[in-house]
């Protein structure tokens, strides 16, 4: 086979055109100018298009957006946000209200210009006026209100533990003035959370089986002074049997009428003995009255006195 000198010359110039081709790019000769900004644009760029613009056409409805959308409710907000709904359902106090009536603003906190301060609503927005008791006192809502949405929920933060009698003066003073195993204990000790009433049992075992803690308190034991026992005219006599033992033996076990009056009915309060003539009177003549001037003399017993049995 025989080759061409020229012909290969030729092969050979394309073949290097080729390479600085793929090497530097092709720049046609008008190009520079137009790099440099002193030519001209190329047709149509910088001008709007006669044609449409998407690859799908999707028809106009202005009607969608002929009137503007209704406020969410409140059950709208809680799909997206249910730890406030549920948290304000559930302990929501005075809260429980629509959304806008604290929220202005929706949806509009931009990280860039964080302004979270700026669209939360502000506590003294509603709670700036002297009939809040505490906020002469406390002026930072969220020391002891964590969660706006839970208002009724305070837990027991250090602010809260140390600032107790300002709103509840009456049980410190009770503890300071009636000194028990109760004044050496921490609020928070029986209070485990703010509004929480604990029942007697968290540390007391009851004075007998089947005793309700409800009745402590009630018919004996004010929790901030327990040793000034009080109780009302008809408290249990198991009750009162539960310190007293063997005097509610007899009672219980007596047949004389004394057996079905209540042990308040005569001692009205606690410690106090009654005498007999406070609900007999002179039932005897005055001869035997003088002669035995103390019922006790005959009757023995105020709890189990002798009866003529029959």
């Amino acid at each position: 086979m025989r080759c061409d000198r020229g012909g290969l010359s030729g092969v050979a110039a394309v073949a290097v055109l080729v390479g600085m081709v793929a090497l530097f790019g092709w720049m046609p000769a008008g190009d520079a100018s137009e790099k440099s900004g002193t030519g001209k644009l190329p047709a149509g760029m910088g001008t709007h298009a006669s044609g449409p613009v998407a690859t799908v056409t999707i028809e106009k409805q202005p009607e969608l957006f002929a009137a503007d959308p209704p406020p969410l409710t409140v059950t709208q907000c809680g799909q997206c946000h249910p730890s406030a709904f549920q948290d304000i359902k559930k302990d929501g106090g005075r809260h429980t209200f629509t959304c806008q009536g604290c929220h202005k603003s929706f949806h509009s906190f931009n990280p860039r210009k964080n302004n979270w301060d700026e669209i939360m609503p502000k506590c003294a927005d509603c709670h700036s006026t002297p009939s809040v008791p505490h906020v002469q006192v406390f002026t930072q809502c969220s020391e002891c209100h964590t969660n706006p949405h839970s208002i009724a929920r305070l837990p027991m933060t250090k602010k809260l533990t140390d600032s107790c009698a300002v709103c509840h003066a009456g049980p410190p003073a009770e503890l300071k003035q009636y000194p028990s195993k109760h004044t050496s204990l921490a609020c928070a000790a029986c209070h485990t959370g703010h509004g929480v009433i604990p029942s007697c049992n968290m540390c007391h075992k009851p004075h007998y089986e089947g005793q309700e803690f409800k009745t402590c308190a009630s018919e004996c034991h004010p929790v901030h002074k327990p040793k000034q026992v009080t109780y009302a005219k008809d408290v249990g006599a198991r009750t009162c049997g539960a310190c007293h033992g063997k005097v509610y033996a007899a009672w219980t076990g007596t047949p004389s009428r004394h057996g079905t009056v209540n042990c308040a009915a005569c001692h009205s309060r606690h410690g106090y003995i009654p005498q007999c003539g406070e609900c007999h009177g002179l039932p005897h003549s005055k001869q035997l009255h003088d002669r035995f001037p103390k019922c006790l003399t005959c009757h023995q017993d105020a709890h189990n006195p002798p009866v003529r049995q029959r």
